[in-house]
Parts: structure tokens; C-alpha cells; sequence
């Protein structure tokens, strides 16, 4: 494996947010992640010698910087000059609006909202006047593994437990910037909106690549078991989406738009269990480049049906859209925000139908990054497109997924 970046100017970088006096003397850094588990950046763990307030031991801090990805191809395909920016602002910018409503609400500090790491400093560039991300743009987050957080296993998913804890916690992170937007339109607008600038993750690729990946999606297909005439209608309905995605359109606003995360997969979410009971008492979301300004329901069914591992998730996605909504409702009500009437379970099915159908592409397509067999992928962090279409890298965990997807949409009348 290759030696990891440099971070450099790390004494002028993260001095300044540190306790007075304490003072940055080196690092060590190693790669945080394996080969494909992340596909847009680069990450590092970094051990920070650092002089203590006291004066006395020198200590360490244990961070993690999050740096762009090194392959030019993943520079484009990642749009890294706006999916930068955009984490970079839900930091500085997002988070401390969102917390702030809580507080004015009087939400109980212990249940303000707890879903995101330590940021410590961002930079786009060593050149303060550039404002394109370069081999020195960097993040500086809280190492999460070293407290306790830990990534579950792709290829296995989240069981009934994990995901309804993880809903209910999705259901806060989507009701804050919604409350935001009723009740103080102008900082939802400045802190907020402005940052969820909608892209096109299909933008680089050539018509020729898009044109190979949607025939290796027909053959998989088939492969999967799926009838013809329903195979003719995913297409159609997938090339509806690519047509949508292209322009940039956006969901109709309604009262169920939201701040979406946009790329909530287990590789995306970090937990923490209670070392007695083992039972989830932590969580974070982490990747922000893709948050975007649309109806929730995208972040809803993108995670049930990309990592949740019920074999009974045909049957019970009724069960768990009812403990999402639950949790939106109980969120709304104490942030106090207004028009609370709108939020029925009635609108809340009649937006789940409306939106699914526009979600099938991302769905389907991400689920051969997230069954990719990891002895498959190349000794790097990212992910070179030629993989998207690599049948090497799949089993018949992927298909049997695959079919279960495209037999829930049928079932459910999305497609």
C-alpha cells in the first residue's frame, strides 16, 4: 500500500482551535479506512503530539483527516469542489443552527441532537485566497473508533433493533431543519439551504460508461430472477430517474422536505453499545458530501433497502415507516413547530408513494458498492468505475438482494 499524505502545516492548522497554550510538536498517520470502504476521500489517522495546558507530559490527540481522494477520476466523478464545501459547511455552519433551535425550544440538553463527530477545522487549500480544493484540502475530525464507535459489516446490514434505533434517530436529524424552515425561514435559508446545493453524481461519466452500466444493471436482472415485463418497466422507470437527476430536478417542496444526508448506508453511520447490555446507546452519521434539499423519504428507503438485513422486510416496512413517522411527529411537536396538523400518517403514505419511485435508481445502483466482496477491491481507497460493472465483484448475495429490492417496489405499487 502506498505511504499516506501529508497534512501539512498541521502546527498552523489546529493549533488555534486548541487550548490556549497547548502546542502541536508532530504526527504519525496511518490509512483509516480498507480498500473499499470509502469511495470519495481519502481518510487518515492521525496521532498528534501535542504539549499539554499544564505544562507538563507532552499528550496525543487521536484525530481523523478526511482529505480528498488521490485518483483523478474519483476527483471528478466526486465533484470534490462542491461535496467539500457542502460537509465542510454542515460543520461550521449547519450543526450549530440546528442546535440552536433545540436549545431556544428548551429540547432537553441529554436528547439534543448528538449525530455528528468533533470538527476541529477545515481548509480547502493551504492558500487562503483559492477556493478550489486541492491536495491540501482537509478536514480534521474526532477519531470515533478510539471513542468507542464502530462501522457494522456492509455485506451484513443492520438487523430489526439497529435499524429502528437508527430511524428514530433520523427522524431528529430531518424534523430540526424542518421546524427551522417554518419557524425562522431566514436562518434556514443562510445556515442551511444555501449549502444543499442538488449535483449530479452522474456528471462526469461519459454516455458510453452510463450506456455499460445500465446493460450490466438489465443482465443483473435477469440474473436476479426478475420476470421480463417487470425488467422492462425498472428500465424505463430508472432512465425516468437518470432524466430527473440530470436536470437537477428537485422534489415538490412539501411539508416533508427536509435536509437529506443523501448517502445513509452502513458504511456512513458509526455505533456505540453499552458495554453491559450491548444494546445501541450511540450513533453518528458521517460522509456528508452529497446533503442535498429534498423529501426525507429518500433518506428513509435508501437506508431500509441498502442495509437493513431483515429477511422479513417485505413484510414489515409498513412497521418500520410507522416508527420513523412516530419519531417525526414526537421531534416536530417538541421543537414547536407550527402546522403540525400537516403531518399525518395519511400524508406521510401519499409522500412515501409519490417519491419511491425517483429513489430506485439510487438504490440499485449503490448495491453493488455495498456487496462488493472486499478481498475483491484494489489495494486503495477509492473506487475506479470500471467496478461498477465487474461482475468479480458480486455473489449471490447481491442478485438475491437485488430481487428482494425490485419485488418490494412491485409489490408496493413503485414501479
Amino acid at each position: 500500500m502506498s505511504q499516506p499524505p501529508a497534512v501539512r502545516n498541521l502546527k498552523e492548522f489546529l493549533e488555534p482551535v486548541l487550548e490556549p497554550g497547548v502546542k502541536v510538536l508532530g504526527y504519525k498517520s496511518t490509512f483509516l479506512t480498507a480498500p473499499g470502504d470509502n469511495y470519495g476521500s481519502t481518510m487518515l489517522a492521525l496521532t498528534v503530539d501535542v504539549t499539554s495546558a499544564r505544562e507538563d507530559e507532552p499528550e496525543q490527540l487521536q484525530l481523523v483527516a478526511k482529505m480528498r481522494p488521490t485518483s483523478e477520476e474519483f476527483l471528478e466523478i466526486f465533484q470534490i469542489d462542491v461535496t467539500f464545501v457542502k460537509e465542510a459547511a454542515l460543520y461550521s455552519q449547519i450543526v450549530p443552527a440546528m442546535i440552536k433551535l433545540q436549545r431556544e425550544m428548551e429540547f432537553p440538553e441529554d436528547e439534543t441532537v448528538d449525530l455528528f463527530c468533533r470538527c476541529y477545522n477545515t481548509r480547502v487549500s493551504l492558500d487562503p485566497s483559492c477556493s478550489k480544493v486541492d491536495a491540501d484540502g482537509v478536514m480534521l475530525l474526532e477519531n470515533l473508533k478510539l471513542a468507542g464507535y464502530i462501522t457494522e459489516d456492509r455485506r451484513m446490514g443492520f438487523n430489526r433493533e439497529l435499524a429502528e434505533f437508527i430511524l428514530r434517530k433520523l427522524a431528529l436529524f430531518h424534523a430540526i431543519p424542518i421546524a427551522l424552515r417554518f419557524l425562522k425561514p431566514e436562518v434556514f435559508e443562510s445556515s442551511i439551504q444555501k449549502y444543499l446545493v442538488k449535483i449530479d453524481i452522474d456528471a462526469s461519466l461519459n454516455e458510453q460508461t452510463i450506456r455499460r452500466m445500465i446493460n450490466v444493471f438489465g443482465a443483473d436482472l435477469v440474473k436476479a430472477g426478475v420476470r421480463e415485463p417487470l425488467i422492462k418497466r425498472i428500465l424505463e422507470l430508472i432512465d425516468d430517474c437518470r432524466t430527473r437527476q440530470a436536470n437537477l430536478i428537485s422534489d415538490e417542496t412539501t411539508q416533508y422536505c427536509s435536509m437529506l444526508h443523501n448517502d445513509l448506508w452502513v458504511n456512513n453511520m458509526m455505533i456505540k453499545y453499552d458495554d453491559v447490555k450491548g444494546k445501541p446507546m450511540g450513533l453518528k452519521f458521517v460522509d456528508f458530501q452529497l446533503i442535498q434539499l429534498d423529501s426525507l423519504v429518500r433518506d428513509i428507503l435508501f437506508f431500509l433497502l441498502t442495509s437493513v438485513s431483515d429477511p422479513d422486510l417485505d413484510s414489515n416496512m409498513d412497521d418500520y415507516f410507522k416508527v420513523y413517522f412516530e419519531g417525526l411527529r414526537i421531534d416536530l411537536a417538541r421543537l414547536k413547530c407550527p402546522n403540525l396538523s400537516q403531518f399525518t400518517y395519511q400524508s406521510f403514505s401519499e409522500e412515501i408513494n409519490r417519491i419511491a419511485p425517483r429513489e430506485l435508481y439510487h438504490i440499485v445502483f449503490m448495491l453493488r458498492v455495498v456487496l462488493a466482496k472486499k478481498e475483491s477491491i484494489p489495494e486503495h481507497s477509492e473506487l475506479v468505475a470500471e467496478l461498477f460493472c465487474n461482475d468479480n465483484l458480486v455473489e449471490e448475495d447481491y442478485f438475491r438482494k437485488l430481487l428482494s429490492v425490485v419485488q418490494i417496489y412491485d409489490k408496493k405499487g413503485w414501479v
